[in-house]
C-alpha cells in the first residue's frame, strides 16, 4: 500500500482572515517522536513515560538521522494499522477548526488587545502524545485522540502572541527575564483561556502542575482586572517569588 501523505492536508477557505492547514506529515511526526523520546523532561513532564518502551530502547543513543531510519518505516506501518482512528481524528480536527478557528483567533485579538502576529498557521497531526509548537513558522502539533483541538491551538497561539509582543520586544521587561522565568510565566498565562473562551473551548486549560499556585494568582488578578498588559505586569512582579532571578 502506498501512502500519499500529501493528500492528508486540509485547508480553510480563502475568504477567512486567518488561514490554517491541518496536515499529517510523517517527517514532522517522526521528529515529535524522536524529541519526545530523547529529550529531558519539560515543565515536570517526562514524555518518555508516554512512549512504548521498545521504541525508547530502539532509538536510545541514536542521532536524529539514525532514528529516522527506524521511525519512518515504523510510522508508515502505524498509519496503515491505525488508519481509521487517524482519519477519524483528522476529520474531527477539520470540523472543529472550520467552526471555531477564526472565531478563536479574533477572540485572542479582543482579549489581548493586539493583532495576531501572522495570519497563516499549520497544525500537524501526530501519533505521539506531545503537542509542541514552532513560533517562527506558526506550527502547532495535535496528537491523535487529544480532545478539544481548538483549546490546544489557542493555548499555543497565546504563547506565540506573548513571544512576539513581549519576549521579543526589547522595551518589555519580559525580554529581560531568564529563560526559566519566561517559560514559567508564559505557561501560566494560559489560565485566562478558561471561562473567557467558553464556549469556543469545551475543556479547561489545566496547565502544568508545577505552575498551579502561580496560575491561581494570575486567575484572581485577571478576573478583577481583564487587562492583559496589566496582567503581565502583575506576573512580572510575582514571578521572582516562584523562580529566582538568574541570567537569561
Amino acid at each position: 500500500m502506498v501512502l500519499k501523505l500529501t493528500d492528508m492536508t486540509i485547508s480553510n477557505q480563502s475568504k477567512n482572515k486567518y488561514k490554517y492547514k491541518v496536515k499529517l506529515d510523517i517527517k514532522q511526526d517522526a521528529d515529535n517522536w524522536y524529541t519526545g523520546c530523547t529529550r529531558a523532561s519539560l515543565h515536570g513532564i517526562d514524555f518518555t513515560e508516554r512512549a512504548p518502551k521498545e521504541i525508547i530502547e530502539k532509538i536510545r543513543g541514536m542521532n536524529e538521522k539514525e532514528a529516522f531510519k527506524f521511525l519512518i518505516p515504523y510510522l508508515k506501518e502505524k498509519y496503515i494499522t491505525e488508519k481509521d482512528e487517524i482519519d477519524k481524528y483528522i476529520t474531527y480536527v477539520k470540523n472543529e477548526y472550520s467552526q471555531k478557528f477564526n472565531k478563536g483567533c479574533q477572540k485572542v485579538v479582543n482579549i489581548l488587545g493586539k493583532p495576531i502576529y501572522r495570519n497563516d498557521f499549520t497544525t500537524f497531526i501526530s501519533t505521539f502524545p506531545r503537542g509542541p509548537y514552532n513560533y517562527e513558522h506558526g506550527y502547532t502539533w495535535q496528537p491523535v485522540g487529544w480532545l478539544d483541538p481548538i483549546r490546544g491551538f489557542l493555548h499555543e497561539l497565546m504563547h506565540f502572541q506573548f513571544i512576539h509582543y513581549y519576549r521579543n520586544n526589547p522595551d518589555s521587561a519580559v525580554s529581560k527575564l531568564s529563560n526559566e522565568q519566561f517559560e514559567y510565566l508564559k505557561e501560566s498565562l494560559t489560565i485566562i483561556l478558561n471561562k473567557d473562551f467558553v464556549p469556543l473551548i469545551s475543556m479547561s486549560d489545566k496547565g502544568y502542575e508545577k505552575h498551579k499556585n502561580f496560575r491561581q494568582e494570575l486567575k484572581l488578578f485577571w478576573e478583577s482586572n481583564k487587562n492583559f498588559d496589566e496582567l503581565v505586569e502583575f506576573g512580572l512582579k510575582r514571578i521572582p517569588h516562584y523562580v529566582p532571578s538568574s541570567k537569561k
